[in-house]
Parts: structure tokens; C-alpha cells; sequence
């Protein structure tokens, strides 16, 4: 074992120490509060959350083999109220950790015997009522909410916890969503985002999402899982393409704009019909972040480290070199670029070093590409140096924007959990034993 694989795999282990105790771990973390520019202080502390809750942190000791650490954050979640229902809070949250914890046949059959049936007929209704939403938008030429299919709250999300049952509405929804729609004459993808990216912004024309978190690779990384696992439904290879060629179009081949406004889209559309040069608009957008201003930070949620991922997994799901060779490539010149230029600024999963190094190790490990699973020594590198000994949990959380946010963060997105599985994940050079990933559609 390098020196980096030994220095991440006892700081794993301390920030498992550290995260031992369920009402120490509460009172500080429920403790912090943000600030937004725009005034809102929201609340950080969901006990019932994989993000920032007591499930994220049951996932990491799942993952540790530490069976009755597990089960003490498992038990205070369960006693606790929901705020929402979707794969990152309340019952799927619940079902999804404690699916993880499962060691041998018979482990928490009750719970989950309780939670199956509730959180699949969750899946079932939000799929029915999203569909018909569907059905009623399209004709007008309206747009979505980002929250009915993305991974963090959406069908997306939902509908990987529940394709363990061989439920595929959610899968349905996602194909329809996928069919593309008419607006000015011309033909735009049927995922149309109504509202502003960020909360608070004015909505605008609408735009198309791009992120992993919140947009169309969240889609695309489900039906691919789903086709690697023997799914195979109407239309799902055709939406695959769909959406692979659309991402495509919005590249330049090292990252992706983090959204693509509707006006963009309908001048990008119509220069292929007029047998142009595809994508001059696309281009300019390309040239942005590939020009002089600092490059797309390549994150889990928005970037090259969670499109290429939803790329390469469509590319095994169908066998498409190609497709695998542009998620490769995409890691490739990310890394190449001056690391400082990224514009990091936490070590966490959604949008820190963590979720690069998770990236690019899993997609080096599944390529055996050389090159990334060197520059994941780097990686994990710059997350060791982050380590605090001085703050609670190990890590400090940051954010840019202007936001004053609560440093102290113990979950799976944004905390230390999150980050703690990702360096086991790289220390241990093996795939997740409890699948922690597929919270995150990367598995």
C-alpha cells in the first residue's frame, strides 16, 4: 500500500471514530446554520437524510463492517419524522441504508418489510402523477421541474432504489421524458427545465440541465444501469442515444456547461437544419469553458466527473467504445489542466475532490486506463492534505457564492461520511461492498 493509501485508510477510520456516537454527532451537526446571498437561512440537519443526517453516516460503518455503529445511527434515524420522501431523505433514505447494513439473510426484516412496500408505492405514484403532468405539459411546450426526475429528489433517484423489486415505472416516466418536443417550429429535448437553475433566480425561458445531480445524465445513468441489469422496456435504447447524442453535442470533450438556456438549444437546432456547422452555439458555449475564463469545476453534481461517468456506463450498457472513449477522454483533459484552476474549494462528494476521486477511480478501475488510476493518487492526495485534526468530524465544508455555510457537516454529499467512503473506495482499490454509490447513480 502507498503512503497515500495508508494515510487515507486511517483517516477513514478516524472520521468513523469520530462519527461513533449518534447524539454527539447530533448536537454539533444540527447545530449549524447557512446563510444564502439572497437571505435564506435553510435548515442543514435532516436525521433522516443520507446527506446530511444519521443515514450517511450508518452507510460509511456499513461499509466499515462496524455492524453496531451501523445500527445506532440506523435506530435514531428510524425514530425520527421525515421531512420528504426520495432516495437522499425520509423512507427510501431509510430502506436504501439499511439495505446496506443487511449482513446475512434475515437482518432488520421487519423494517424493511415495513419500508419496501411503503417506498415502492411512493415510486408508483410519483411515476403515475409526473407522467400525466407529462402528458398535460407537452402540448402547451411546457417545461418541467428538475426535481420530478433528477437523482436527489426525483424518479431518478427513486427509480434506482426500486429497480432492485423490478419496478420500471420510474423507467417509463424517464423514457417519455426523453421523447423530444416541438417549440418554434423545431424539435428540443423533452427534459425542458420551467424553472431557474438556482432557487430564488428568475425562471426565464427555461433550460436544460446538465448535471448529474439535477439533470439529464441522472436519467441516462439509470436506463443504463437498468439495461445492464437485464432491463429492457420500450424505447430505452432509443432514449439512451438520445440523450448520449445530445451531451455529445454539448461538449468540448473535456467538460459540459452546467446548463444549456432554451434560446441556445433552439439556435443550435436550427443550424443543423439549415446544414450548417452543428453546434455553433454549442461551440461558443464549448469555448467558454475551455477559453480563457477557468474551466466547468469537474463535479459529482455539475461537470466531467459525473457526466462522464452517466457516458461511460451508457457506453457499457450498449457497447459503444465510442461513448466509453469520450467519457475517458473528457477525465483525461480535465486532469491535464492545472489542478488549482479547478476552482475547489471542500473536499466533499457533490461538488469537492472527493467526488473527482470517486470518478475517476471507479471509471479507471472498470477501463483499467492507466492514467486514471494514477492521477487518483493525486486526488486523494489533495483530500488527505484537507484533513483537519482540529475540526469535529475531520473536514471542513465550504461553498462559493457568497453562502455562509456550517463547516461542520457529517453526511454523504457535502460531509465527512461522504468523504470517508470515498477514500475507502480508493485505499482498499476494491468496489463498494454495501453498492453506497448507486446513491450517487455512479453504480
Amino acid at each position: 500500500m502507498t503512503g497515500t493509501r495508508e494515510r487515507a485508510a486511517r483517516i477513514t477510520e478516524e472520521v468513523a471514530r469520530r462519527l461513533a456516537d449518534p447524539d454527539e454527532v447530533a448536537k454539533v451537526a444540527s447545530a449549524g446554520t447557512d446563510r444564502l446571498p439572497d437571505g435564506r437561512q435553510p435548515l442543514i440537519w435532516h436525521a433522516m437524510s443520507l446527506n446530511e443526517g444519521f443515514l450517511g453516516i450508518a452507510l460509511l460503518h456499513a461499509e466499515l463492517g462496524r455492524r453496531e455503529h451501523a445500527h445506532a445511527f440506523l435506530a435514531a434515524a428510524a425514530g425520527t419524522r421525515p421531512g420528504r420522501h426520495a432516495l437522499s431523505d425520509g423512507l427510501p433514505a431509510l430502506l436504501f441504508a439499511t439495505r446496506a447494513a443487511v449482513v446475512k439473510p434475515g437482518d432488520y426484516a421487519g423494517l424493511l418489510g415495513r419500508a419496501e412496500g411503503a417506498v415502492r408505492e411512493i415510486a408508483r405514484q410519483r411515476a403515475a402523477t409526473q407522467t400525466a403532468d407529462l402528458a398535460r405539459l407537452r402540448p402547451a411546450g411546457g417545461g418541467v421541474a428538475f426535481s420530478s426526475y433528477d437523482v436527489v429528489e426525483g424518479l431518478s433517484g427513486l427509480g434506482r432504489l426500486v429497480l432492485a423489486y423490478g419496478d420500471t415505472e420510474p423507467l417509463s416516466y424517464l423514457i417519455a421524458l426523453t421523447e423530444p418536443m416541438e417549440m418554434a417550429g423545431v424539435g428540443v429535448p423533452g427534459w425542458l427545465v420551467s424553472h431557474a437553475p438556482i432557487r430564488g433566480g428568475p425562471d426565464g425561458e427555461g433550460h436544460f440541465n446538465l448535471g448529474l445531480a439535477h439533470g439529464i445524465p441522472g436519467p441516462l445513468a439509470l436506463l443504463a444501469i437498468a439495461h445492464r441489469q437485464g432491463v429492457r422496456l420500450p424505447g430505452q435504447e432509443e432514449a439512451i442515444e438520445r440523450v448520449v447524442s445530445w451531451l455529445l453535442d454539448w461538449t468540448d470533450g473535456r467538460s459540459w456547461p452546467p446548463t444549456v438556456p432554451l434560446h441556445h438549444e433552439l439556435a443550435r437546432t436550427a443550424s443543423q437544419i439549415a446544414g450548417q456547422v452543428a453546434g455553433h452555439v454549442a461551440g461558443h458555449v464549448a469555448g467558454h469553458a475551455a477559453g480563457s475564463a477557468p474551466p466547468m469545476r469537474p463535479a459529482w453534481c455539475y461537470g466531467a466527473a459525473g457526466v462522464a461517468r452517466a457516458l461511460f456506463l451508457a457506453g457499457t450498457a450498449l457497447d459503444r467504445p465510442v461513448w466509453r472513449q469520450a467519457a475517458i477522454r473528457a477525465l483525461h483533459e480535465t486532469l491535464a489542466l492545472t489542478w488549482d484552476t479547478w476552482g475547489m474549494v471542500d473536499a466533499g462528494l457533490c461538488h469537492g475532490w472527493a467526488g473527482m476521486l470517486h470518478a475517476t477511480y471507479t471509471v479507471g478501475r472498470d477501463s483499467g486506463d492507466a492514467t486514471l488510476l494514477s492521477a487518483a493518487d493525486g486526488l486523494a492526495g489533495r483530500i488527505v492534505a484537507a484533513y483537519a485534526d482540529d475540526a469535529p468530524f475531520g473536514f471542513r465544508y465550504s461553498a462559493t457564492g457568497g453562502a455562509e455555510v456550517a463547516p461542520d457537516r457529517v453526511g454523504l454529499l457535502e460531509g465527512a461520511a461522504g468523504i470517508a467512503l470515498a477514500l475507502h473506495h480508493y485505499s482498499t482499490g476494491e468496489p463498494p461492498v454495501t453498492g453506497w454509490d448507486a446513491a450517487l447513480l455512479m453504480n
